[in-house]
């Protein structure tokens, strides 16, 4: 069970919401954009001015919390501009450092942080009032030769200008928390959204294609749970076909990784804020996952993929200490899958093996835990059927998955007349047709 941060901050901190946005340029200042992560994660700065019995307590809780090692609940008080929810948090340092005055009083500041997957209110619009001074940005992109001579090749790579805007803003909490929530529902710079710029703000009057220009929204707040934050947003062109535009903001790929194991197997979803993700009856665990690209030696005779996972937790170091080198030749596949993340589920008909091949060189440290995953033969036996035109049944293993029979008998040589005795011949594997010898004479 997990403590309780219950001592009193200052009304005056800040709260920052972070997202993770890969984004792609495409041609003509086109965007293909790819969210890491699905919730946000929060930071809150926290500001503390105590006693000597208080700076006690604080003391005694971030030892408690073995500093950045434990987690803790924190609620986030409305009377202090927040919602009341609780926070499973971590302290994001292994220090506490305090200014001590006179007669032992102190003032300090920590950050919290924690995921956050709130239920979040449906806002339609970003149509909230903010100070007509405003920094406004009009560019190009131009391509230009690297080595300056006299024919300075030069050229435009848009077709037309892109704008930007930084908003400031001085809010109530209600109306803070509306921007927040819209902001988490366009997933920081996932997301794009019709802006106008209300020419009572100073603007044109024009509604222009924008998404944020940062994946992180800081607030500081004060007293009442008033706070000033301030919001910058950037022009993007808009996909031609509108059905693509919805299908990227909705469907996003996500990576499976599978080790198999006797005993207990090991299932990750790749560096993701989603606590687990169920596919093929499975849960995957969100965890830091990377690998590299797919490499080959020289003749061609293996292939192997690199990939890295965390050790922080002793995950991997705990299976080999219970049960042995049980990950050297163990059976790995990654997986590309595609999430809808209206209801954080897998689509059940796209799905696509990226790779698969059996653990090897498996090296451990405090934090990381490496492996390689080959693949003998170049994976040509797995990306091909071993198949040869021949009259006996080319099934290479007696009732495996192609051969099918599930019977008692316990051999089989291959031939139909063996096959039909079985039941089975629906699922042969050979051309019983064929003569055993021809010989053609030229």
């Amino acid at each position: 069970m997990y403590q309780t941060l219950d001592i009193g901050y200052n009304s005056v901190y800040s709260t920052k919401i972070e997202f993770n946005t890969q984004i792609n340029e495409k041609m003509k200042g086109h965007e293909q954009r790819y969210p890491v992560w699905t919730y946000p994660k929060r930071t809150f700065t926290l500001s503390f001015e105590k006693n000597q019995s208080g700076r006690a307590a604080l003391e005694s809780f971030f030892e408690q919390a073995a500093g950045a090692a434990g987690k803790f609940y924190f609620k986030w008080d409305k009377e202090k501009g927040g919602n009341d929810e609780i926070y499973l948090c971590t302290f994001d340092a292994d220090s506490l450092e305090q200014t001590v005055y006179d007669y032992g009083f102190s003032s300090a500041k920590l950050n919290l942080e924690c995921i956050d997957n709130s239920p979040v209110e449906t806002v339609s619009a970003l149509d909230f009032y903010h100070k007509a001074e405003c920094s406004f940005v009009t560019e190009f992109y131009t391509i230009i030769d690297k080595v300056f001579t006299a024919r300075n090749e030069r050229k435009s790579y848009w077709d037309a200008p892109k704008r930007s805007w930084t908003l400031k803003f001085d809010k109530t909490p209600e109306i803070r928390k509306k921007i927040e929530a819209f902001f988490i529902a366009k997933r920081g710079r996932f997301r794009s959204f019709d802006w106008t710029w209300d020419e009572a703000h100073g603007g044109d009057g024009k509604t222009y294609h924008v998404r944020f220009d940062e994946d992180t929204l800081n607030t500081d707040i004060y007293d009442y749970g008033f706070s000033e934050l301030e919001i910058k947003i950037k022009e993007v062109f808009p996909n031609e076909n509108p059905f693509y535009e919805v299908e990227k903001d909705e469907i996003i790929p996500r990576k499976l990784l599978r080790i198999e194991l006797e005993g207990g197997s090991v299932y990750i979803l790749d560096n993701e804020t989603l606590e687990s993700l169920n596919f093929d009856g499975e849960m995957y665990l969100g965890a830091p996952l990377s690998h590299g690209e797919i490499e080959k030696d020289d003749n061609s005779s293996v292939s192997k993929l690199s990939i890295e996972l965390s050790n922080v937790g002793l995950s991997i170091s705990g299976i080999i200490g219970q049960r042995g080198d049980v990950i050297t030749d163990a059976p790995a596949v990654l997986t590309l899958v595609f999430l809808d993340v209206n209801t954080n589920t897998i689509l059940p008909d796209y799905k696509r093996v990226l790779y698969a091949g059996h653990c090897n060189n498996l090296k451990l440290d405090y934090e990381t835990a490496s492996m390689d995953i080959e693949t003998s033969l170049g994976g040509y036996e797995l990306m091909a059927p071993v198949m040869k035109y021949r009259t006996s049944c080319q099934v290479r293993r007696f009732k495996d998955c192609r051969c099918k029979y599930s019977g008692s008998e316990t051999s089989c040589d291959r031939t139909f007349e063996r096959c039909k005795e079985l039941g089975n011949q629906a699922n042969f594997a050979g051309f019983p047709q064929m003569y055993n010898e021809l010989v053609i004479k030229v």
